[in-house]
């Protein structure tokens, strides 16, 4: 695990396992595996994208799988995630 503090990132940067404090992502792509979640604290993304891949890719392959109301799972998503509930 690193920590990176106080500065500007730019172009791939990877997540897992990682803590970020007061960083700029300028034009990056985050990328997360689904290894330890990444820390973030007074983190400002501009332009940033977000790649998911290993098992956080499948997750949210899983989930979007689930999400549509003809699955009738819909609850089961939100119920997972409160936080997406308005």
């Amino acid at each position: 695990m690193a920590e990176f503090k106080d500065q500007t990132l730019t172009g791939a940067v990877t997540l897992d396992g990682n803590v970020f404090i007061n960083v700029d992502f300028n034009d990056a792509l985050l990328n997360y595996d689904g290894g330890v979640p990444p820390g973030f604290d007074n983190c400002r993304f501009n332009n940033a994208t977000f790649n998911l891949g290993g098992a956080a890719g499948n997750t949210i392959n899983l989930l979007r799988m689930m999400a549509p109301a003809a699955t009738n799972m819909r609850p089961v998503v939100l119920g997972l995630i409160p936080e997406l509930q308005g």
